[in-house]
């Protein structure tokens, strides 16, 4: 976390799972300092102190909208290291949580801006708020609809975890009116991006979404840059959408003028 500047904007970021998370606050540091943003970051991870019986009580349930969160757990191995899991729970378990989040940072740390950092979908109006709050389903979707706006037979894929919220994610897109006929290509090697370049080499897309957002986080090159290299297509992912688009949406100081 920087230690800020009285002129410097604050951002906030939402993670649905438990912190510190150092590799995705290293990642987003090196994103806004792509960007040309100096900001002081702030982080809420709403799984953070509840119980075990908490943590059960918002399980997935099969056929039911999903969120992939990270957990800490001694004796466990995950994508992240020793000491982490992954487990599934329930999407719309996570609105209060993130809506708490939103309402202690917009009052308690005084923040410009959240980004939620998560990929999925939330149903339109979960959230309220008085700064701007940066959703990546959002940011991304722009850039798909931009596609489809002159060319609504492109082929889209998509990079996510797997294939437990497929359904939620065909029907996110089924939406979207102005999705017309753009073909979706899923792949759900999100944790191995050499393995999804493999695979979407068979059939490539116009473009890549990775709407999987820790995807490629401590494997070095940024994973969309890297997927976009090896395939000729250009690749968004979740963070490099929310934060370009927080770019435009965060207060500048104001310059003094002389007299």
């Amino acid at each position: 976390m920087s230690a800020g500047q009285p002129n410097q904007p604050k951002i906030g970021f939402v993670s649905l799972g438990q912190g510190p998370r150092l590799d995705l606050d290293s990642y987003h540091q090196r994103l806004l300092k792509q960007t040309g943003i100096k900001a002081h970051v702030i982080w809420r991870h709403v799984l953070d102190g509840l119980s075990h019986e908490a943590l059960a009580s918002m399980a997935a349930k099969d056929g039911m909208p999903a969120i992939r969160s990270n957990l800490r757990q001694s004796g466990e191995h995950s994508a992240l290291g020793p000491g982490w899991t992954a487990r599934w729970f329930d999407r719309d378990s996570f609105i209060p949580l993130v809506q708490e989040a939103i309402d202690d940072l917009e009052v308690k740390d005084g923040v410009d801006l959240t980004i939620i950092c998560a990929a999925e979908e939330f149903p339109a109006s979960s959230f309220r708020s008085n700064r701007p709050v940066v959703l990546p389903s959002i940011a991304m979707a722009a850039y798909a609809q931009l596609l489809a706006n002159t060319k609504p037979t492109a082929t889209l894929g998509l990079l996510v975890y797997g294939d437990r919220q497929r359904q939620q994610q065909k029907d996110g897109w089924a939406a979207k009116t102005w999705a017309g006929d753009l073909s979706l290509v899923f792949c759900g090697h999100g944790n191995n991006l050499d393995a999804a370049a493999e695979e979407f080499r068979s059939n490539i897309p116009d473009l890549i979404l990775v709407w999987a957002y820790g995807a490629g986080v401590g494997q070095g090159k940024d994973g969309a840059e890297s997927l976009s290299l090896k395939l000729g297509v250009p690749v968004i992912s979740a963070a490099v959408a929310s934060i370009s688009m927080a770019a435009k949406l965060l207060p500048r100081a104001s310059e003094k003028v002389s007299s």
